[in-house]
């Protein structure tokens, strides 16, 4: 098979499996226990991450609790590399 027909498939193949994972992704929001799951990390890591201002955006839930909706979490994680 031609080299260059070969690069088109490959590219086909990375752009279906982009389009797949995103539309596996789970959307709407989750608590802070959900975001720190979905990160692979722990709550305190996300506390700790917020407080530098370096972690993901997040919204106040009440008096105590924080969302993290997951576009926002999905966008934070591609900016550091880790899609």
């Amino acid at each position: 098979m031609p080299t260059e027909r070969q690069s088109e498939i490959n590219d086909l193949r990375a752009r279906l499996k982009r389009l797949e994972n995103a539309a596996a992704r789970p959307r709407g929001w989750t608590g802070m226990a959900g975001a720190a799951a979905y990160l692979n990390r722990s709550r305190e890591w996300l506390r700790l991450e917020y407080a530098a201002g370096r972690g993901p955006k997040r919204k106040r839930r009440g008096a105590r609790g924080w969302d993290y909706s997951f576009a926002d979490l999905d966008a934070w994680r591609e900016a550091q590399g880790d899609a």
